[in-house]
């Protein structure tokens, strides 16, 4: 049996890791309609670009979008295809389990507090008639936050994305990794997502503050970077007054999130 689901996977030279990916969709429970392997090892247009590549191969009315170095679970395709049953979602964002720095497999969920900063990539299905009115993927994001992008513009559309955790992948590597302990390792995509959205960014500028950040001094240098020009120099930097409002706004709410969950650690000690 056959679904309504196409698989897009973006692939730039990992020929090991995306032999495993493969392997875990041929183990599913339910074969997806079509497997589109888009690689990007010779032309590197970018996840945006590839994405859209994939999309435009198929022809399934779902689109579920899978990093080349996971592993889907076996009832993946199939328990996709139940989430979607209902006909107000427009997309679904799924589980992810991960390694830790130890090796341990743990669960890698949204923040609860987020409500704008918490989408992943590496395991979300959208409607295909969704992500044609939305013009799909922005392929000005080379890398990093084209699926925050996608997922705010789905929102700002009038689209449901469901929260699906039953539809689950690994992701072997520790999430982040590619970053090198950085906070924001791509300024530029980080100003274009600002751009995109000033207001629902805030979230995402609150959610880098932390003791570790300020005494490190981490966050002063990706406070720098955003209002730094990078190649190719064609997403204006924060001024100095966004910033200012930016910062503001944002220490505010880190404050609120820090105050809220010291009132719950409070109340369950209390209990």
């Amino acid at each position: 049996m056959e679904s309504d689901v196409d698989v897009v996977i973006p692939t730039f030279r990992r020929p090991e890791a995306l032999a495993e990916c493969l392997a875990s969709l041929e183990r599913q429970t339910l074969a997806p309609k079509s497997i589109e392997v888009v690689d990007d090892s010779e032309s590197d247009l970018g996840l945006s670009a590839t994405r859209n590549i994939g999309i435009r191969r198929g022809s399934g009315g779902i689109i579920a979008f899978l990093d080349d170095d996971c592993i889907a679970s076996p009832n993946w395709i199939e328990s996709i295809e139940r989430a979607m049953v209902d006909p107000n979602l427009a997309a679904i964002e799924g589980g992810v389990t991960t390694t830790d720095t130890t090796g341990n497999i743990i669960p890698f969920e949204p923040p609860k507090r987020s409500r704008w900063n918490r989408f992943v990539g590496a395991n979300i299905a959208i409607r295909r008639s969704v992500i044609e009115e939305i013009g799909g993927y922005d392929e000005r994001y080379y890398l990093h936050r084209e699926d925050t992008d996608i997922a705010w513009r789905i929102l700002d559309w009038g689209g449901v994305i469901a929260w699906r955790p039953e539809c689950l992948i690994h992701h072997p590597t520790p999430i982040g990794s590619t970053s090198k302990g950085k906070l924001a390792a791509f300024p530029r995509s980080e100003q274009l997502l600002y751009r995109c959205n000033p207001t629902k960014y805030v979230e995402c500028a609150a959610a880098n503050i932390s003791v570790r950040s300020v005494m490190g001094r981490d966050l002063f240098q990706f406070m720098g970077d955003l209002r730094t020009s990078h190649s190719p120099g064609d997403v204006p930097p924060l001024t100095r007054g966004e910033s200012i409002s930016l910062w503001t706004r944002a220490w505010l709410l880190a404050v609120k999130w820090k105050i809220f969950q010291t009132l719950r650690i409070e109340h369950s000690g209390s209990n």
